[in-house]
């Protein structure tokens, strides 16, 4: 099962080791604040257990949504990929 996550972090610094959080855990960031992947249970798991952690004030939101994969082969995408730029820049991308 694929997973979606995308947050509205209002601490730079928060911020930052989210989306470092989520990579090292296997995901691609899709969009600056959005990453996308495709974890084994246990990971997931682990996944959901730290996330609220980065929740430090009141506006801050997390979404964590599963995706089937019928929506994975059907997703479209206008303009250049955030993921393709960061590949360009020798950056790992884990689709």
């Amino acid at each position: 099962m694929y997973v979606l996550v995308v947050y509205d972090i209002s601490d730079d610094r928060v911020r930052f080791e989210l989306a470092n959080y989520l990579k090292v855990k296997g995901f691609a960031r899709i969009q600056r604040s959005a990453f996308i992947g495709r974890p084994p249970p246990s990971i997931l798991r682990d996944v959901e257990r730290v996330l609220p952690r980065y929740i430090k004030s009141e506006r801050d939101v997390i979404h964590l949504i599963p995706l089937l994969e019928y929506s994975i082969k059907h997703v479209k995408v206008y303009g250049r990929p955030l993921a393709e730029l960061e590949a360009e820049r020798g950056l790992m991308v884990l689709y």
